[in-house]
């Protein structure tokens, strides 16, 4: 197994997945599990060294070169961390690349890692462009039995309604009645006309989280810096025809569930407040 183990595995009830690259628009997911581990007392669990599992059409390393030198290359891998809240004990999260090869091969040996943690419950985050508004946060979730179906509709998810290819998710979860592990997939639906971090989407996901554990994490940042935000993407919407077309025609249009294609034109909210800041 290519995976190291920084901490002595002990017993942990619930694990929380993520995994960066398509299941990820937005960054969103990356942003919630890292906003986690900001908040709880966490410590580096284990290292996944992905190289079996990656190629470099998906991903590659990254390298720091400084003063003509190679500093530091960070080769893909897969981190986990163990927080701890007051409520619900020892949380294992972990978060890293898609894999993009041997999906069963991953699986086996992610449930692996799984069961010397002693994991019953799991919860993967994913995000993906949808037909969505900015100033609205929707989210759906996938189950495998009626308990985790009442729980995320508690939550404001809705059903998940989707055929076409999958994500990892997928695979993960139709192993996870085999190992005994109940799982739930949560969804965030990310405007497709937007590039950017959408610090409500993390705000929302991170109460619903909050819900589960029992824990409530402090969002005041987060919702602050999306206030600031909004008001400028509502200003690039007005100036752009194109896009401003689009969304009204969205507006007026039958509702369009699962996935959809990235806008020709998308709001470059960096590039726009760098712009202007000049």
């Amino acid at each position: 197994m290519s995976i190291r183990t920084l901490l002595e595995p002990v017993r942990a009830g619930r694990t929380i997945l993520g995994f960066t690259g398509c299941p990820d628009a937005g960054k969103t997911v990356s942003r919630v599990l890292a906003e986690m581990e900001a908040s709880l007392p966490c410590e580096p669990a284990a290292v996944w060294d992905m190289e079996d599992y990656w190629c470099t059409e998906t991903a590659r390393p990254e390298v720091l070169v400084h003063h003509g030198q190679i500093r530091r290359l960070d080769w893909p891998s897969y981190r986990f961390s163990l927080g701890w809240t007051p409520s619900s004990g020892p949380i294992l999260m972990g978060v890293g690349p898609e894999p993009s090869m041997r999906w069963r091969a991953f699986v086996r040996e992610l449930f692996a890692l799984l069961a010397q943690w002693e994991c019953r419950e799991m919860i993967l985050l994913g995000s993906f462009h949808d037909q969505v508004f900015h100033d609205e946060t929707v989210f759906s979730g996938v189950v495998q039995d009626a308990e985790s179906f009442n729980r995320i509709r508690g939550l404001g998810c809705e059903r998940g309604e989707y055929e076409g290819t999958t994500a990892i998710h997928s695979a993960i979860m139709e192993a996870s009645a085999e190992a005994g592990i109940r799982c739930a997939s949560i969804w965030s639906h990310y405007p497709f006309y937007l590039n950017s971090l959408h610090e409500l989407l993390v705000a929302r996901f991170l109460d619903m989280l909050g819900a589960l554990l029992g824990f409530q994490f402090d969002t005041t940042r987060l919702l602050a810096s999306w206030h600031k935000k909004e008001k400028e993407i509502e200003e690039l919407i007005q100036n752009d025809r194109e896009l401003h077309g689009l969304l009204e025609g969205m507006r007026k249009a039958e509702p369009v569930s699962g996935p959809a294609p990235r806008a020709r034109n998308v709001l470059r909210l960096d590039e726009f407040l760098k712009k202007r800041k000049e």
